[in-house]
């Protein structure tokens, strides 16, 4: 036992050893296997990116390929970032020294589809393989691939050519564009009327606007030859040949009409061209006419220019039914086909003929003819449309040859006597038969001679009566007369009965025959009837043929429909059954067409109900799907009629329910022979035996452009093949004997089942779910029962049973496995069970997962509900019981599992009943292991285009990550989250880049170790804007500074000029200096500076600043005012009091601040804080501060608090920081006084307050805060009113709310806080406290120490335009971010929740109130000024009093920075 542990302990060391030797040679060797290679499907004229990850790439070239046939070669399309091929759609993303290339194809067409191939020049070579699918709803060539060449063609040799893979004899150019134009094509769509244009793709024009032409096309094409030989010889299905016959069957959205045919277009196309050179065309004009009671004559005109071609002509007149010659007595067509069944015989004419007459033939017979013609060699041309033709009753014979006509007045030589002049005149309006065409131009062109024409017309015969019986209106009936005597306007209107006009005036001649005599009809059916008629009393003898017209009147009116060269018997088909017609006669000489025979009104036979039943598929295809528990939103998939829009709608919602879909629409019958001659794919084949195989492609999704032969077979098959049984089951097991019994689902006989089929095998010790179809014997019956004797006794035996009629054989419904033994039989009856789930699989796998997915059972009755189980347990446990989980899908996901460990697993299927719950056997075991676990690792996002993305356009991101479990990977965009997916390569679309999207990050995190962000800083470019002063006052003779600041990428070309053209710009001199630097922290920062010395009255004028770069120009205007008054004194005495400013000190405050009166007292100083902050006057000044130069450390004087460098900021800026104090006298609003609460209930209050005394007019937006007491965040709202009701507050929670004003130019300072407490309708406010600053500015200085250490770090990275960094997970991932859209302004009145750092934002950049007071200076300063750093060599210098510094001189002369 102990040497056994040891043993075991050994090899367990040995593994992991082995296991830690594989990953270290792994991560050294190069390695693809983290591409992604999952098939990718585009439409056409998108973007394909196929993404290659390369590990240990060392020296090696990456190279991307694209397949083609092996005699070619692969193309080679890419070399590391280089482009190979001259295709310029193609281009390669990546990152310098990352593991990922991406292929990038744009603008994909159908040829771009196929296998791309990732190859890495290792030895040997690693490769990844790509398939690129493109969908398009045109008509394309198909790629070439092995599986689109037709079996059959051989490889091309010298003496052939290659057309999409498809090898031809003869080149394939068939130009039939003469008769495109006969069949009226238009223009646009003649480019499909040239093969070869077809196989180049040069048609000109998207195939789908013209399918509505395609009949006529392809009809044109097939140019009247059969080439069904040669296709079905190039193993064309027969679903596919409809073009060999010159027919093409119109896509429609049924699902009956989807099949795909792309795969044999160029052997088609091949066998017509060859077709046209060597194959007669089908005769022309055919037609065919009774003589007698047993004769017919056939006549045709020979093709032109073709009959060379022609060897002979066959007939084929098939024999239909008799016809009762009792006119009141109506033929069983049914019964007339069994005594006198029909037939068919067949009639060779040689060439040169164009006449035949055939003999006899039964008397008062129905007959159909058609003809084609033959070449020497057997090739046909396509037969002619079918004539049904009815021979005369017995003694009746056809018509004789006709007579002349009688001949028209001479209507003609009257025009021209009578002087009408006008040839077009003559022609139109002097000829009867010409009348009926007559247009508006004519009549107006023919108006001055209305009274000449319209007289020689009549031939002085009043044709009035027959216009009026014709409904001609009576204006118009005033041409008939003959007597016009003007044609004004009023007679267009008539031009809409000038075809009534010519008849009535041919009539009137006596040069027509008249109507038809004894009309009648005879034989009437469902779908036609015979037609008799006699010839006209008057003029019968010049009749050469007759017109029937005819329209349906009931259950609804129809157009009125007309058939030429009709003669009696005629057979008046393609009639509605149970529906009302109308029907007359016309007679045609060769003059015109005479009078119309009486209407006949007459009613078709109603469908017989046996008829009905049969038109009825007896199969429920929906019964099935409901019994089987299918969803009811995928009801709609149920229908052999359902919709391919419908399919792909619910693809999504129902890809768990496709398998029932196809279980119910097979209806348990096997269809293979059927899908086997429609040309189904092999792959697909497995459904015509329901089937579902998502694993091997025999799914329903991916089989969809073959599904329409599919469902073809499934719906004929239901309606001729016997259905499946039912209850298979084991009643009796004895010892060598076993009784087997089912129920019957043809009981009526409907599907005359003639026998059943019962197929058992012995069961082996290892068989598996994948031999279910196997088995050794077999016995036939004709009853639901049998006993199957002479069995091994002991054995296991499975079961299965078919129903078989003359037409196939049902499916197997059920298994029954038995074991042969009376000892092992418990007596009860034994259920048949499905067979179990096969070819089980690991869909994808990680860590702590693992997914499952399975292919139904093969053998399982359509209307079974299913549910699946599977078992697994650890390997290494060596357990004997298994886990089980159960689903109702083929796909389960094992959960919590352990990583880097194998486990063991096996499914089963069960058929579910109300009480039971019937299980399968097992299918086959899988062994599976668990990823080992790996944290998260992201690179630092890739960003393309790479050189420039510019302010409005688009860019790609792509973020790249490493680990197992596969990491949720994150964009962030500034530190917002973009999106978020799990997967290891994510590529992105940014649309609408916008300037302030510097911050790109790429967070990684799968629960593994630490999660990882890699961010990148990036410019966007954009056209210049500018900040610069509006107006600047300065003095006579002082120093003039004005700045502007520019925000541009690339960087701007910068000047100044003095007018708004532009065109006189300022040069520096003795005089100016102008300037321009950049900003050392921002890319997209320039400053333009322009210093003018001892100004004058003549430099007071608008200055503009100007800037450009390649994306645009802008400019901004500064006013600059010269004065020779100072600026006005401010007098802040009284505040000093106020603020215990000492007397000795007050004459500082009466005069501005008088910096010199300060010099003289040197013990004033430290109270320079206290007059400062009464020069404010309340306002908050910072953001002119800001402007003019301040540093961040001594902003906090400029709303009148204390900073803590108030000696350096004292003599360095308090000269900018009180010329602000003075601009904002007049246009900055001050603090809002008398603050009060007033209670609303226990959750809400109102806060109110009044104008400020300080500009009060010029407020234009108030900012309130509110926040429990000592809490470090606080919520926020904007108002125009000066009041705000305050929600959500927690009764019994002290709370206090500080105000401010602000407007355009800048903010109030805040007011003190008050304090109030909610309890239910009270509110009790407490008076304004102040803080304590002293007792915060020691801690917050150390932090800020810290934090001071922290911003070097993170500068010098940035510095490198690269940061990465691993982070802890967070709670939020943005805290990890700066934001920079907190800059953006809330709309008014919406109250938030912002930190303590956020009270001022875009109305100012001060703090919040007690807190921002006790924060260090650089805490509170304004975001867009940035502090100086001292030079290293100043580090030990010491800092001079503020006394000394004075005394030195204010300017800071002999120091050169101060701290």
């Amino acid at each position: 036992m102990v040497a056994g542990c040891y043993l075991w302990g050994a090899l367990v060391a040995g593994y992991i050893s082995l296991l830690v030797a594989v990953e270290e040679q792994e991560q050294k060797v190069p390695s693809l296997k983290h591409s992604l290679t999952t098939p990718l499907i585009k439409v056409e004229d998108d973007d394909a990116l196929l993404t290659c990850v390369v590990k240990n790439q060392g020296n090696f070239t990456l190279m991307w390929k694209k397949a083609a046939k092996e005699k070619a070669g692969n193309k080679i399309l890419t070399a590391n970032m280089e482009r190979i091929t001259s295709d310029e759609r193609l281009k390669i993303m990546h990152e310098d020294g990352g593991q990922v290339y991406v292929l990038v194809v744009r603008n994909v067409t159908i040829r771009d589809a196929g296998m791309y191939i990732c190859e890495l020049n290792s030895d040997p070579p690693l490769r990844s393989f790509h398939e690129l699918k493109v969908l398009s709803a045109t008509l394309q060539p198909p790629v070439p691939t092995e599986s689109s060449v037709v079996t059959g063609a051989t490889a091309s040799t010298k003496d052939s050519v290659e057309v999409w893979g498809y090898s031809t004899e003869r080149p394939v150019d068939h130009d039939f564009s003469p008769c495109c134009a006969a069949r009226n094509i238009s223009t646009v769509c003649q480019g499909f009327c040239k093969l070869k244009n077809i196989l180049d793709g040069n048609t000109g024009v998207n195939p789908s606007d013209c399918e509505e032409e395609f009949p006529d096309i392809v009809s044109c094409m097939a140019d009247g030859r059969n080439h069904m030989p040669c296709c079905v010889e190039a193993g064309i299905p027969e679903v596919c040949t409809d073009l060999c016959r010159g027919e093409y069957t119109v896509q429609t959205d049924n699902i009956k009409s989807m099949f795909s045919c792309s795969a044999y277009t160029a052997p088609t196309l091949a066998c017509i061209a060859a077709g046209i050179e060597t194959l007669p065309k089908q005769p022309q004009g055919f037609s065919a006419e009774a003589l007698n009671d047993t004769s017919i004559r056939l006549h045709w005109l020979p093709p032109a220019k073709t009959d060379h071609l022609t060897q002979s002509y066959r007939v084929n007149v098939t024999y239909l039914q008799f016809l009762s010659p009792v006119f009141s007595v109506k033929v069983d067509t049914s019964k007339a086909k069994e005594i006198y069944p029909p037939n068919s015989a067949l009639h060779e004419i040689p060439r040169g003929k164009t006449e035949f007459i055939i003999n006899g033939l039964e008397k008062f017979s129905l007959y159909e003819v058609s003809m084609w013609a033959e070449n020497k060699d057997g090739g046909k041309s396509l037969s002619t449309y079918d004539i049904k033709i009815v021979t005369h009753m017995e003694g009746d014979s056809g018509d004789p040859e006709p007579l002349e006509s009688p001949t028209l007045p001479n209507i003609r030589s009257c025009c021209i006597s009578n002087n009408v002049t006008h040839a077009k005149c003559v022609d139109k309006f002097c000829d009867p038969r010409n009348v009926a065409s007559t247009q508006l131009t004519d009549l107006m062109i023919c108006a001055p001679w209305d009274t000449e024409m319209f007289q020689c017309l009549a031939d002085g015969k009043d044709h009035t009566p027959c216009c009026a019986a014709k409904r001609l209106p009576p204006l118009c009936q005033e041409l008939c007369s003959g007597n016009v005597t003007d044609i004004n306007f009023k007679y267009f209107r008539c031009l809409s009965y000038m075809n009534e006009l010519s008849s009535c005036m041919l009539e009137g001649y006596g040069v027509l025959p008249s109507r038809p005599v004894n009309f009648r009809f005879s034989n009437l059916q469902t779908t036609f009837g015979i037609l008799h008629w006699d010839k006209p009393d008057t003029l019968g003898d010049t009749v050469v043929d007759y017109v029937v017209k005819y329209q349906r009147i009931t259950p609804d009116t129809g157009k009125t429909m007309s058939v030429e060269h009709a003669k009696s018997p005629f057979i008046l088909e393609n009639l509605d059954s149970a529906s009302t017609y109308e029907v007359f006669v016309e007679p045609v000489n060769n003059i015109g067409t005479g009078e119309a025979s009486t209407r006949i009104v007459f009613r078709t036979a109603s469908r017989k109900i046996e008829d009905l039943l049969d038109s009825v598929n007896p199969y429920n295809q929906s019964s099935c799907c409901l019994k089987s528990g299918m969803k009811p939103e995928c009801l709609p998939l149920c229908s052999y009629d359902a919709n391919i829009s419908e399919v792909k709608s619910l693809a999504r919602l129902c890809a768990d329910e496709f398998s029932k879909v196809v279980r119910c629409a097979a209806g348990g019958r096997d269809h293979l022979p059927c899908c086997a001659r429609r040309g189904v794919p092999n792959n697909c084949q497995p459904l015509c035996q329901a089937v579902h195989q998502a694993s091997t492609g025999a799914d329903f999704l991916q089989c969809l452009p073959n599904i329409g032969q599919i469902i073809t077979c499934y719906e004929e098959g239901t309606t001729k093949l016997p259905p499946p049984i039912k209850d298979f089951k084991a009643v009796s097991v004895q010892d060598g004997i076993v009784v087997l019994t089912w129920q019957v689902d043809d009981l009526n006989g409907t599907f005359n089942t003639a026998h059943f089929e019962v197929y058992y095998k012995l069961v082996e010790e290892n068989s598996t779910g994948s031999t279910v179809f196997e088995s050794d014997q077999q016995i036939n019956t004709t009853v639901p029962i049998v006993k199957i004797p002479d069995l091994e006794t002991g054995k296991k035996y499975r079961f299965f049973v078919v129903s078989r009629n003359l037409k196939g054989t049902s499916l197997p419904s059920s298994i029954v496995t038995v074991n042969v033994s009376s000892e092992a039989w418990n007596g009860t009856s034994i259920s048949g069970a499905s067979s179990p789930p096969h070819l089980l699989e690991v869909d994808s796998h990680s860590a702590t997962w693992l997914q499952f997915a399975w292919n139904p059972p093969a053998i399982t009755h359509p209307e079974d509900v299913l549910k699946y189980r599977l078992y697994y347990q650890q390997v290494s446990a060596n357990l004997s019981k298994f886990d089980m989980v159960e689903t109702d899908v083929t796909t389960v996901q094992l959960t919590g599992l352990t990583p880097n460990t194998q486990y063991a697993l096996y499914s089963t299927a069960l058929i579910v009943t109300k009480d039971t719950k019937i299980e399968s056997t097992p299918s086959e075991t899988l062994i599976a292991w668990t990823d080992p676990a790996f944290p998260a690792f992201v690179e630092a996002p890739t960003i393309h285009p790479i050189n420039m993305v510019t302010e409005g356009s688009s860019m790609t991101v792509l973020c790249i990550a490493m680990g197992t479990p596969l990491p949720t990977v994150t964009l962030y965009i500034n530190g917002h989250p973009l999106r978020s997916e799990i997967t290891r390569h994510m590529v992105t679309m940014v649309h609408n880049v916008t300037s302030d999207m510097g911050h790109v990050s790429c967070y990684a995190d799968n629960g593994y170790g630490t999660p990882m962000i890699a961010s990148r800083k990036i410019t966007i470019s954009r056209a210049p804007t500018l900040s610069a002063p509006a107006s600047t006052t300065v003095m006579n003779d002082d120093m003039l500074v004005l700045q502007c600041k520019v925000d541009a990428f690339p960087a701007p070309t910068m000047a100044i000029f003095r007018d708004s053209e532009l065109k006189q710009s300022m040069m520096s001199n003795d005089r100016i200096s102008i300037t321009a630097r950049g900003d050392e922290e921002d890319m997209a920062t320039f400053y333009l500076s322009m210093e003018i010395a001892k100004v004058n009255q003549s430099d007071g004028q608008t200055y503009y600043c100007h800037a450009n770069n390649t994306l645009g120009a802008n400019s901004a205007p500064m006013l600059v005012n010269v004065t020779d008054q100072p600026l006005p004194v401010m007098n802040v005495t009284q505040c000093c009091l106020q603020q215990n400013v000492s007397a000795d000190c007050l004459d500082i405050c009466a005069f501005s601040i008088d910096f010199d009166m300060m010099i003289r007292k040197p013990q004033c100083i430290p109270q320079f804080s206290l007059m400062m902050s009464c020069a404010s006057d309340g306002s908050d000044h910072r953001h002119c501060c800001s402007t003019g130069g301040v540093p961040s450390n001594c902003l906090d004087w400029c709303r009148g608090e204390a900073v803590e460098e108030s000696e350096v900021c004292a003599l360095s800026h308090s000269k900018t920081i009180v010329g602000c104090f003075h601009q904002g006298k007049e246009n900055l609003p001050g603090k809002p006084t008398n603050i009060k609460v007033r209670p609303i209930d226990k959750n809400s209050a109102m806060v109110f307050w009044d104008l400020p005394e300080k500009n009060p007019h010029s407020v234009e937006l108030y900012r309130v805060f509110w926040r429990p007491v000592g809490a470090k965040g606080a919520n926020k709202s904007d108002t125009v009113q000066r009041k705000l009701v305050l929600h959500e507050l927690h009764s019994g929670t002290t709370y206090e709310v500080v105000v401010k004003a602000g407007n355009s130019n800048g903010t109030s300072q805040l007011t003190q806080p008050l304090k109030f407490i909610t309890a239910d309708e009270f509110i009790i406010a407490t008076s304004p406290v102040r803080s304590n600053v002293g007792g915060a500015v020691g801690i917050v200085l150390a932090v800020f120490i810290v934090l001071g250490l922290v911003v070097v770090v993170i500068y010098v990275m940035k510095k490198k335009n690269l940061i990465v960094l691993s982070v802890k997970k967070p709670d939020s991932p943005s805290v990890a971010f700066e934001n920079p859209f907190y800059a953006v302004r809330d709309p008014a009145s919406t109250a938030q929740a912002v930190s303590a750092e956020d009270y001022n934002v875009h109305i100012s950049s001060s703090g919040s109130w007690q807190s921002e007071m006790s924060g260090t200076p650089s805490d509170r300063s304004s975001a867009s000024s940035s502090p100086h750093s001292p030079d290293k060599n100043e580090s030990t210098e010491m800092n001079p009093s503020m006394y000394e510094q004075i005394s030195l001189g204010v300017n800071g002369q002999g120091f050169k920075r101060f701290k």
